[in-house]
C-alpha cells in the first residue's frame, strides 16, 4: 500500500505527497514533523539553539503546525512547497489576504491538541526499537513532551482557535513558542504564548515585496503588530538574513527599535527543502557574517549581543531596555 496515498479533503494531492515524502504526519489541516534536534538529541546528544538561549529541553519539543499550507505569503527562503512552485494557486481570501489555498474546516482547539499528540507519539514511537541507543528514561521523556513550537509550516494565526489551543497546551503543563509572519494583527493582540516570535524579514514595502511575496496591505499590518508587541509578556523578532537580499542590518534598526521587542534572532537563511528551488547556497551567510551584522546591530541600537549558536547560524540579542533573562523556568 502507498503510504503517501492522500486521504486528506484538504491538501491537494500533490502537496499532500510532498509532505509526507518530507516526514510530515498529517491529521486534516494539521502537521507535526521531528524537528531534526530532536533525533539529534535521542541519537547524539545534541541540542539545538533554543536549549542554548531559553533552556528548552530539545528531546521534548513537538514541531508542530495547526495550518500546514495556509500562508499569506510566498516567502522565498520558505522550505515548504508554495503554490508558485507548482505553478498553482487557488486563492482564497482570510481578511482580504491571500492564502493560496481553499480554507479547511477548521477543528476545535482540543481536536487539535490530541491530534498533535497523536501524531508526536506515532514518530517517538519509532525509537523504541533502539533503547540501547537512546535509554529508556531520554525515550520516556520524548514521549512525553513538554514543549510546543507552533511554528512547522503555513501561519499559525490563520487557525481560528489559536489562542485557546495555546490555552489547551499550558493547562497540560506544556510551554508554547509561536512564530507569526505577523499580518493578522487582531490574533496577536490576543495570544499568549509563553514567547511570541515574528518574523520580520524585510525593512521596506519594496523588500518585503520582493523576499516575502506580499502586498502593500500586508506589509501595513505588520507595522501595526509591531506596534503592540511592547504590551506582550515576552517577545523576539527573528530576521532570516539572505544575502544581498537583506543583510544590511542598519536598515532594519528604526523597526527593532520600533517593536521593542525583548529579543532578536539573527538567523542565517539555510538552503534547505523547496528554497533550493529559488534561493542558492551562495545566499546563506557563514557564522562569523551572523556575528559581525550582530555586532553592527549592537553597535547602533540598544540590543546587546548575548549568545550564538554555530551548528544553526543564528545569534541572540537581548533589548537592555527590557532586559529579562533569556532562560525560561521550565517545570521539567
Amino acid at each position: 500500500m502507498d503510504k503517501t496515498k492522500n486521504s486528506n479533503k484538504y491538501i491537494p494531492e500533490e502537496i499532500y505527497n510532498i509532505l509526507r515524502k518530507q516526514h510530515y504526519q498529517i491529521k486534516d489541516h494539521s502537521a507535526v514533523k521531528l524537528c531534526g534536534w530532536v533525533r539529534k538529541s535521542l541519537l547524539e546528544n545534541k541540542n539545538c539553539y533554543k536549549s542554548k538561549f531559553y533552556g528548552i529541553a530539545t528531546h521534548r519539543c513537538i514541531q508542530c503546525t495547526p495550518s500546514v499550507i495556509w500562508c499569506q505569503q510566498n516567502c522565498i527562503f520558505c522550505w515548504r512547497v508554495l503554490p508558485s512552485d507548482l505553478n498553482k494557486c487557488d486563492n482564497n481570501n482570510i481578511n482580504n489576504q491571500n492564502i493560496g489555498y481553499k480554507l479547511p474546516k477548521w477543528k476545535e482547539p482540543e481536536e487539535v491538541m490530541n491530534d498533535i499528540f497523536e501524531m508526536h507519539r506515532t514518530i517517538i514511537m519509532g525509537y523504541k526499537g533502539i533503547l540501547d541507543r537512546i535509554g529508556e528514561k531520554k525515550f520516556n521523556e520524548a514521549i512525553n513532551p513538554k514543549h510546543v513550537a507552533i511554528s512547522l509550516s503555513g501561519e499559525p494565526t490563520v487557525y481560528p482557535y489559536l489562542k485557546e489551543l495555546i490555552e489547551l497546551f499550558h493547562k497540560k503543563g506544556l510551554s508554547t513558542f509561536v512564530v507569526s509572519n505577523g499580518i493578522l494583527t487582531d490574533v496577536i493582540a490576543e495570544i499568549n504564548p509563553t514567547q511570541l516570535y515574528v518574523s520580520l524579514d524585510a525593512y521596506d514595502l519594496d523588500s518585503y515585496k520582493k523576499i516575502c511575496g506580499g502586498k502593500e496591505a500586508q506589509w501595513e499590518k505588520i507595522l501595526n503588530t509591531l506596534d503592540i508587541l511592547e504590551s506582550k509578556k515576552r517577545t523576539c523578532l527573528r530576521t532570516t538574513l539572505i544575502r544581498n537580499y537583506n543583510d544590511d542590518i542598519e536598515k532594519f534598526i528604526p523597526l527593532y527599535e520600533r517593536a521593542n521587542t525583548n529579543f532578536i534572532e539573527l538567523k542565517s537563511y539555510m538552503n534547505v527543502g523547496y528554497s533550493r528551488k529559488r534561493l542558492n547556497l551562495d545566499d546563506m551567510l557563514k557564522h562569523d557574517e551572523i556575528i559581525d551584522i550582530s555586532k553592527t546591530l549592537e553597535e547602533n541600537s540598544f540590543y546587546k549581543l548575548e549568545d550564538d549558536s554555530f551548528d544553526s547560524r543564528v545569534s541572540l540579542l537581548v533589548n537592555e531596555n527590557r532586559k529579562i533573562n533569556p532562560k525560561i523556568k521550565f517545570d521539567y
